[in-house]
């Protein structure tokens, strides 16, 4: 009977001291409680925003595409396709995204809740960083609630996901990075490196900028005051920055290339200046009645900062300074640091909105909160490592009772803040509800027809994710910028044509002869398009372009016929000639990463596909006569589309999509993960071994 009774005592005392770590992991389903709530009398969702328009239309397509055996390459049904691996929203290989698959249909509700579980994990790895700095559980706990509850966390970074997904992950590897310095352990440092490394997963490199420079910045400052000897520092600061852009190399290799193609990449310091207006600072001390109120961290939070600033230790100060270069940062244009940044600090002027900061500002206050509670409970001489005071009993045990008192009033104070902000009662059918038009389309579409919904799907414009149209539009921050442009200079009718698009969803009157009114929805058109758009054609004659703007230039001009001409921007390596007789396109096969043709050419000719040109689209070819495929050139024609050179014949043409730096990129993540696990068993194997 002595060990059942000895389990019980031990789980018991193990719970007891536990119970902070759960009350921040369920905290925030209290708060949003409505979310989950089975009343749909009481129920609410998320506002309409980013959410809803790109961040779970594009979980949908993951989740689709792992559980039917491909990893999230190319995604066909936006923008006229993109490749999703390089797109941060996607965030296809997110550790903690992938539980996804387990539905058939992925859920709105899943992703709000894993939105909320986001929540609790910013408040329990802040609360293990600030219990470690401080010997405190409950200076953990207030730090924990007021970061996770906070302002910040709980506005518009649920409504962008990835905002929220990358930041909880600043605490996580402070944590590790401090245990690993203080231990001088630096298998601790690489599991840093791989918590970091899962905030670049999530998917937001602005959000992972500002953890970037903090982490760095405390790293030289621990390393300072723990007087650790150069060599460690060195060999620990290479170590973390190379596991952490390792084991993230699936997710920012293939970004990088997209992003030289899309427009971000040239947006002036006008476009990016926006920031806080200094009157939005009050926001520091009092929330913004229904609005948001990303610098609010609770007044007991706040004043429990300045309380621990006070103690005037190097570690406040530290953050302290942290705090002040935020909030100054976050003035964009309208205060003097943002522009010296914007010159002098790289990776400041990529990123828009520089009231995003506040993430820094948000944390830092959480950490001097902590240390203010620390502080009332009489714990500085632990953080000193000098002799434990004795507390009278009285004393100790209101202290006991002083934090449950915080905690429960800033939990009030911060449910307050954010009532109203977040939630709005749902819409009938849901925000992504099968209209007549969606059913129409999704009804009679076939293999490669594309759609012109100009956004007026139920969810805009990445709503073909979700009902599987393949769409022209899309909503997401990055695209191609040759796409844009192709859109933009060439004639609607003749786009129409060229990207085989079926159908149009308009609220325009369109009166064009090629053009049939298929169904009107209030004020919303469908129109099926009959201009003999087609997936691929045969071109005997071509033009050269120095560039891609050329390219596009000349596909716009009107004297342009391109199922007779098409404008490359490379001779190709077979000069077509004048067909002797008939000719003929067939499709065999149309996948997500694959398209395959037979194509019967009586002289030679190129083969242009109304699909999208992106590094990593291969072509091969046989006779038909020939089991193995031979790998081609893959052209690029009108700027934009992909197309190949054949010699006359009978051929089957196939495209894959097999891109080289996401491959790459996933190789080192994988082995970087590899290394860091082996690393950590080695240091466990030996510490075992010394025991």
């Amino acid at each position: 009977m002595t060990a059942p009774f000895a389990l019980f005592f031990a789980l018991r005392r193990r719970l007891a001291a536990s119970w902070p770590q759960w009350l921040l992991l369920l905290l925030p389903f209290v708060l949003f409680w409505r979310v989950w709530w089975p009343d749909p009398a009481v129920r609410q969702v998320f506002r309409y925003g980013d959410f809803v328009e790109q961040h779970y239309p594009m979980r949908v397509f993951v989740a689709d595409e792992y559980r039917n055996g491909r990893l999230p390459l190319w995604d066909p049904y936006t923008f006229g396709g993109e490749p999703a691996v390089a797109m941060s929203l996607f965030a296809p290989y997110y550790p903690l995204g992938l539980w996804q698959v387990i539905f058939e249909k992925l859920p709105f509700e899943a992703l709000e809740l894993e939105a909320i579980f986001h929540l609790g994990l910013a408040g329990l790895f802040t609360f293990l960083f600030v219990r470690h700095l401080t010997g405190q559980a409950g200076a953990g706990l207030i730090a924990g609630l007021a970061f996770s509850l906070g302002g910040y966390l709980t506005s518009y970074p649920m409504l962008q996901l990835i905002i929220l997904e990358t930041a909880v992950w600043l605490p996580a590897g402070l944590w590790l990075l401090e245990r690993g310095l203080t231990a001088r352990a630096l298998h601790r440092v690489a599991l840093a490196g791989l918590v970091f490394g899962c905030g670049i997963l999530a998917g937001h490199p602005q959000t992972f900028l500002y953890i970037a420079y903090l982490t760095a910045a405390y790293f030289l400052f621990r390393a300072i005051c723990l007087r650790l000897p150069l060599g460690f520092v060195a060999v620990a600061a290479a170590l973390l920055g190379g596991v952490t852009l390792g084991v993230s190399a699936a997710h920012w290799l293939p970004g990088l290339q997209m992003y030289g193609m899309s427009p971000r990449a040239g947006l002036t310091f006008d476009e990016i200046s926006h920031g806080f207006r200094p009157a939005e600072l009050w926001g520091l001390l009092r929330p913004n009645p229904g609005q948001w109120s990303p610098l609010y961290v609770g007044v007991i939070p706040l004043v429990l900062a300045l309380v621990g600033l006070a103690r005037r230790r190097a570690e406040t100060w530290f953050w302290a300074a942290v705090t002040a270069v935020a909030v100054l940062l976050s003035l964009g244009r309208y205060g003097f640091l943002y522009p010296l940044f914007y010159r002098f600090v790289p990776g400041f002027a990529v990123f828009r909105d520089q009231e995003r900061v506040a993430l820094l500002v948000s944390f830092s206050l959480a950490v001097l909160a902590g240390y203010g509670v620390a502080a009332l409970a009489g714990r500085w001489s632990a953080i000193l490592d000098r002799p434990k005071e004795d507390v009278p009993q009285r004393r100790s045990r209101g202290l006991r009772l002083l934090i449950p008192a915080l905690a429960l009033f800033s939990f009030v104070d911060l449910a307050w803040a954010n009532q109203g902000v977040i939630l709005q009662t749902p819409p009938p059918g849901g925000y992504f509800a099968r209209t007549p038009i969606v059913e129409h389309i999704q009804s009679v579409s076939a293999a490669g027809w594309r759609t012109s919904s100009e956004g007026l799907l139920p969810g805009d414009g990445e709503a073909g994710l979700v009902f599987q149209v393949r769409d022209i539009v899309g909503s997401g921050p990055l695209y191609l910028a040759a796409y844009d442009q192709f859109l933009a200079q060439v004639p609607e009718e003749r786009w129409w044509r060229m990207l085989n698009v079926q159908h149009v969803i308009t609220r325009r009157d369109l009166t064009h002869g090629a053009l049939k009114l298929v169904r009107q929805d209030s004020d919303l058109r469908l129109y099926q398009v009959f201009q003999g758009a087609t997936l691929a054609w045969i071109v005997h004659d071509y033009a050269l372009a120095a560039d891609d703007e050329a390219a596009l230039r000349a596909t716009a001009s009107p004297d342009l016929d391109p199922f007779r001409r098409v404008i490359l921007e490379q001779p190709p390596d077979v000069p077509p000639a004048p067909p002797t007789g008939p000719e003929t396109v067939e499709l065999v096969a149309f996948e997500h990463q694959r398209v395959v043709l037979d194509v019967t050419l009586t002289a030679p000719g190129i083969v242009v596909l109304s699909e999208i040109a992106y590094p990593g689209w291969n072509v091969r070819a046989n006779d038909r006569g020939s089991t193995s495929l031979r790998s081609l050139r893959s052209l690029r024609a009108y700027g934009l589309l992909r197309a190949v050179a054949l010699p006359a014949g009978r051929w089957r043409v196939e495209w894959r999509f097999e891109p080289v730096v996401a491959y790459a990129g996933l190789a080192l993540s994988l082995t970087t993960l590899l290394l860091v696990i082996g690393l950590d068993i080695r240091a466990k194997i030996r510490y075992n071994a010394a025991v």
